[in-house]
C-alpha cells in the first residue's frame, strides 16, 4: 500500500538492537497460547480442540476422475527420481528433479505450488496452465509442445486425461488426438509424441492423509469430497502440540467447514465447499477463499508454522473483497521488499489480474502491506499475489499523506505484543462516508483486464486487548478487556485527512453493509459498540 519503511526498520535495529525474527527460539507464532508473555511473543489463540491437523499435499494420481479440474504437478517418475515440468523454451519443456521432496504423504504444497499446472474445463477438454510457463498445447502434428500466455480457445490447447494401469496418466491433445505429452529420456525434455517415449505420472493437490488412492473422504487424489471440520475423532490422540490447544499453523484448526467454526481470531465466517483444490462460497459462487501460511517457514515453539493471511477474492469484481491477518512485530523485520507481483496459486488464475499494469486512475494498493510481512523473502512474496492487490486512486488515496496511507500509518501504531487482528476490506456499491465523501461504482481497465471493479470504499477492522501487553489470549479475555471497531473511508477521501472519530463504525454496523460476519471465534468481542477514547480518538 505504501512505500517500504526501510529507514524505520534500520533505525530500529540500530537504536534498539532489534534482530530479524529467529523462529522458533525467540518468538511465538500468533496462533499459539502465550505461555511466556512478553514483547517478543504474539498472543496465542486457537480455541481448544483435538482434531488431527491436516496439510495440503500433491498426491500421486492412482485412479480416473469424472472431472479432472484441479491443481496438479506433471512429472516423469522413475523409482526415486521425480522430474517435474518446470520451464519451457523453443517447443520443449524442461524438468527439474524434486524426488527428495516426495514423502509418504506426497509432495507438500510448499514444495509443489511453484510447479503447479492448473487444469480447467474448456470445450470438450481441459486447458493446462503451468506456473512459470503458461498454457501448453500442440499447434502442429509433430514432436513438439507449444505455449501461450493468453487464454486459449482452440483444441490445439485443450487436452484429455486418461488414467492407465500401472500409474501413468495419458495427457492427450484434443486437436491432434494421436499425440500425447511424454518424457523423452534421451533428450531430457517434455514434448508431445505418438507414444514412443516415457509415460507421465501426475500429482493432484488436496488435503492429504498419505493415501495415494483414497477412500472418498480424505480430500486427496481420490477426488472424493472432503467434509472438512466435521471429524468425530474427539480424543483421537492427534498431535495438538500440548495441553493448551496449540495446533499446526499450516491450516486453520479445526479446518473451516460448513459451520464456520475455526480457530483463527481474525477470520470472518466462511461457508464454503471444496471444488477440486479451490474453496468456493456456498452462497455466492463468485467468492473464492485461500489460506496462506508463511512460505518462509517461520515457526514458533514446537515447530508450528506461522500463518500469513486469508483472502476472500471476487470472480465478479476481480478484486479482493477482504484479507484477514494477524499483525505483530515478529513479521516486520528480517528481509526486504520483493516486488514479486504474481498470480495467487490457490485462486483460479483466470479470475485474477493478468499483469501488474494499472489503470482507471489507480495504482496497486496492497490490502495487507509489504512492510507488514518482512520476516522472510518468501513470506513477503505472498503479499504480492494479485489477490492481495486492489486498485486505489493514485493521486489522493494510495500515496504519501493520502486517504488510505494516513489510515494505514495510524493502524501501524496499534500493533501490540498481544497481537492485533485485522480484516482489510473493499466495498463496491455507491458509498458516502461520515465526512460526506461519496464514490460511485465503476468498471476500469486494470491489471491487463477490462472488467475490474474499482472499489468505492475501503475499511480496516481492528481487534486486540485494550492493554496490548496483557499476555492473555483473546479467548481468555472478557468483553471489557477487548476493543474492536471498524475504520471506514470512502475511496474519495483526499489527502491530509487525519484519523478521527468520524472514521469509526461499530463492527455490527459494518456487517449490515457488507453482509459478512466478523470475528465469530471471539463471541464476547464487543462488536455492537465502540469507544473512540479506547483508540485515543
Amino acid at each position: 500500500m505504501r512505500a517500504l519503511k526501510i529507514f524505520t526498520i534500520i533505525l530500529a535495529i540500530i537504536l534498539f538492537g532489534c534482530q530479524p525474527v529467529q523462529l522458533p527460539n525467540d518468538t511465538q507464532e500468533p496462533d499459539m497460547e502465550n505461555t511466556d508473555p512478553g514483547e517478543n511473543n504474539p498472543e496465542g489463540e486457537e480455541p481448544g480442540d483435538n482434531e488431527e491437523p491436516q496439510e495440503s499435499y500433491y498426491v500421486k494420481v492412482a485412479q480416473s476422475f469424472s472431472d479432472w479440474s484441479g491443481d496438479y504437478i506433471i512429472t516423469y517418475t522413475s523409482g526415486s527420481s521425480v522430474l517435474v515440468l518446470s520451464s519451457y523454451s523453443d517447443t520443449k519443456g524442461y524438468g527439474v528433479e524434486i524426488g527428495s521432496k516426495v514423502t509418504s504423504q506426497g509432495i507438500h504444497s510448499n514444495d509443489g505450488d511453484q510447479y503447479k499446472a492448473v487444469v480447467e474445463k474448456s470445450g470438450n477438454g481441459y486447458t493446462i496452465n503451468v506456473s512459470g510457463i503458461g498454457y501448453i498445447g500442440l499447434e502442429s502434428a509433430k514432436n513438439s509442445v507449444n505455449m501461450t500466455t493468453t487464454t486459449p480457445s482452440s483444441d490445439a490447447y485443450r487436452w484429455t486425461f486418461s488414467y492407465k494401469d500401472g500409474g501413468s496418466v495419458w495427457i492427450t491433445n484434443l486437436g491432434r488426438s494421436n499425440y500425447r505429452l511424454q518424457w523423452n529420456a534421451s533428450a531430457n525434455i517434455f514434448r508431445c509424441y505418438t507414444g514412443s517415449q516415457k509415460e507421465l505420472t501426475i500429482y493432484r493437490r488436496g488435503i492429504s492423509t498419505g493415501s495415494t488412492t483414497g477412500d472418498g473422504n480424505s480430500g486427496n487424489a481420490s477426488g472424493g469430497n472432503n467434509d472438512e471440520g466435521n471429524s468425530d475423532s474427539g480424543d483421537n490422540g492427534g498431535d495438538t502440540g500440548g495441553d493448551n490447544g496449540e495446533n499446526d499453523g499450516d491450516i486453520p484448526t479445526p479446518v473451516p467447514g460448513q459451520s464456520g467454526k475455526y480457530g483463527w481470531y481474525e477470520l470472518p465466517v466462511i461457508n464454503y465447499s471444496q471444488s477440486g483444490s479451490y474453496m468456493i462460497d456456498n452462497n455466492d459462487q463468485n467468492l473464492y477463499y485461500a489460506h496462506h501460511i508463511c512460505a518462509g517457514g517461520e515457526k514458533g515453539p514446537g515447530g508450528k508454522t506461522a500463518r500469513n493471511y486469508t483472502v476472500c477474492f471476487s470472480a465478479k469484481h476481480h478484486v479482493p473483497v477482504w484479507v484477514a491477518a494477524p499483525r505483530h512485530k515478529m513479521y516486520q523485520s528480517g528481509a526486504s521488499r520483493t516486488d514479486a507481483y504474481a498470480k495467487d496459486p490457490s485462486i483460479p488464475s483466470d479470475i485474477q489480474y493478468n499483469s501488474k499494469s494499472t489503470g482507471g486512475g489507480c495504482n496497486k494498493g496492497h490490502m495487507l502491506g509489504s512492510a507488514e510481512r518482512l520476516s522472510s523473502s518468501a513470506t513477503n512474496k505472498q503479499v504480492f499475489y494479485y489477490t492481495n492487490i486492489a486498485p486505489q486512486y493514485t493521486n489522493t488515496f494510495n500515496t504519501g499523506g493520502g486517504g488510505w496511507n494516513t489510515l494505514e500509518d495510524w493502524v501501524d501504531g496499534q500493533v501490540c505484543s498481544d497481537t492485533l487482528y485485522v480484516v482489510i476490506g473493499a466495498y463496491f456499491e455507491k458509498y458516502t462516508d461520515r465526512r460526506g465523501y461519496t464514490d460511485s461504482p465503476a468498471t476500469i481497465s486494470y491489471g491487463g483486464r477490462s472488467d475490474v471493479s474499482r472499489p468505492t470504499m475501503f475499511y480496516y477492522i481492528l481487534m486486540r486487548t485494550k492493554k496490548g501487553s496483557s499476555g492473555k489470549a483473546l479467548k481468555d479475555c472478557t468483553a471489557s478487556e477487548i476493543k474492536c471497531a471498524a475504520f471506514v473511508r470512502s475511496h474519495k477521501t483526499p489527502k491530509g485527512v487525519s484519523v478521527s472519530e468520524k472514521d469509526l463504525m461499530s463492527v455490527s454496523d459494518l456487517e449490515k453493509i457488507t453482509g459478512f460476519t466478523y470475528f465469530p471465534n471471539v463471541p464476547q468481542a464487543p462488536k455492537s459498540s465502540y469507544n473512540a477514547s479506547d483508540w485515543g480518538l
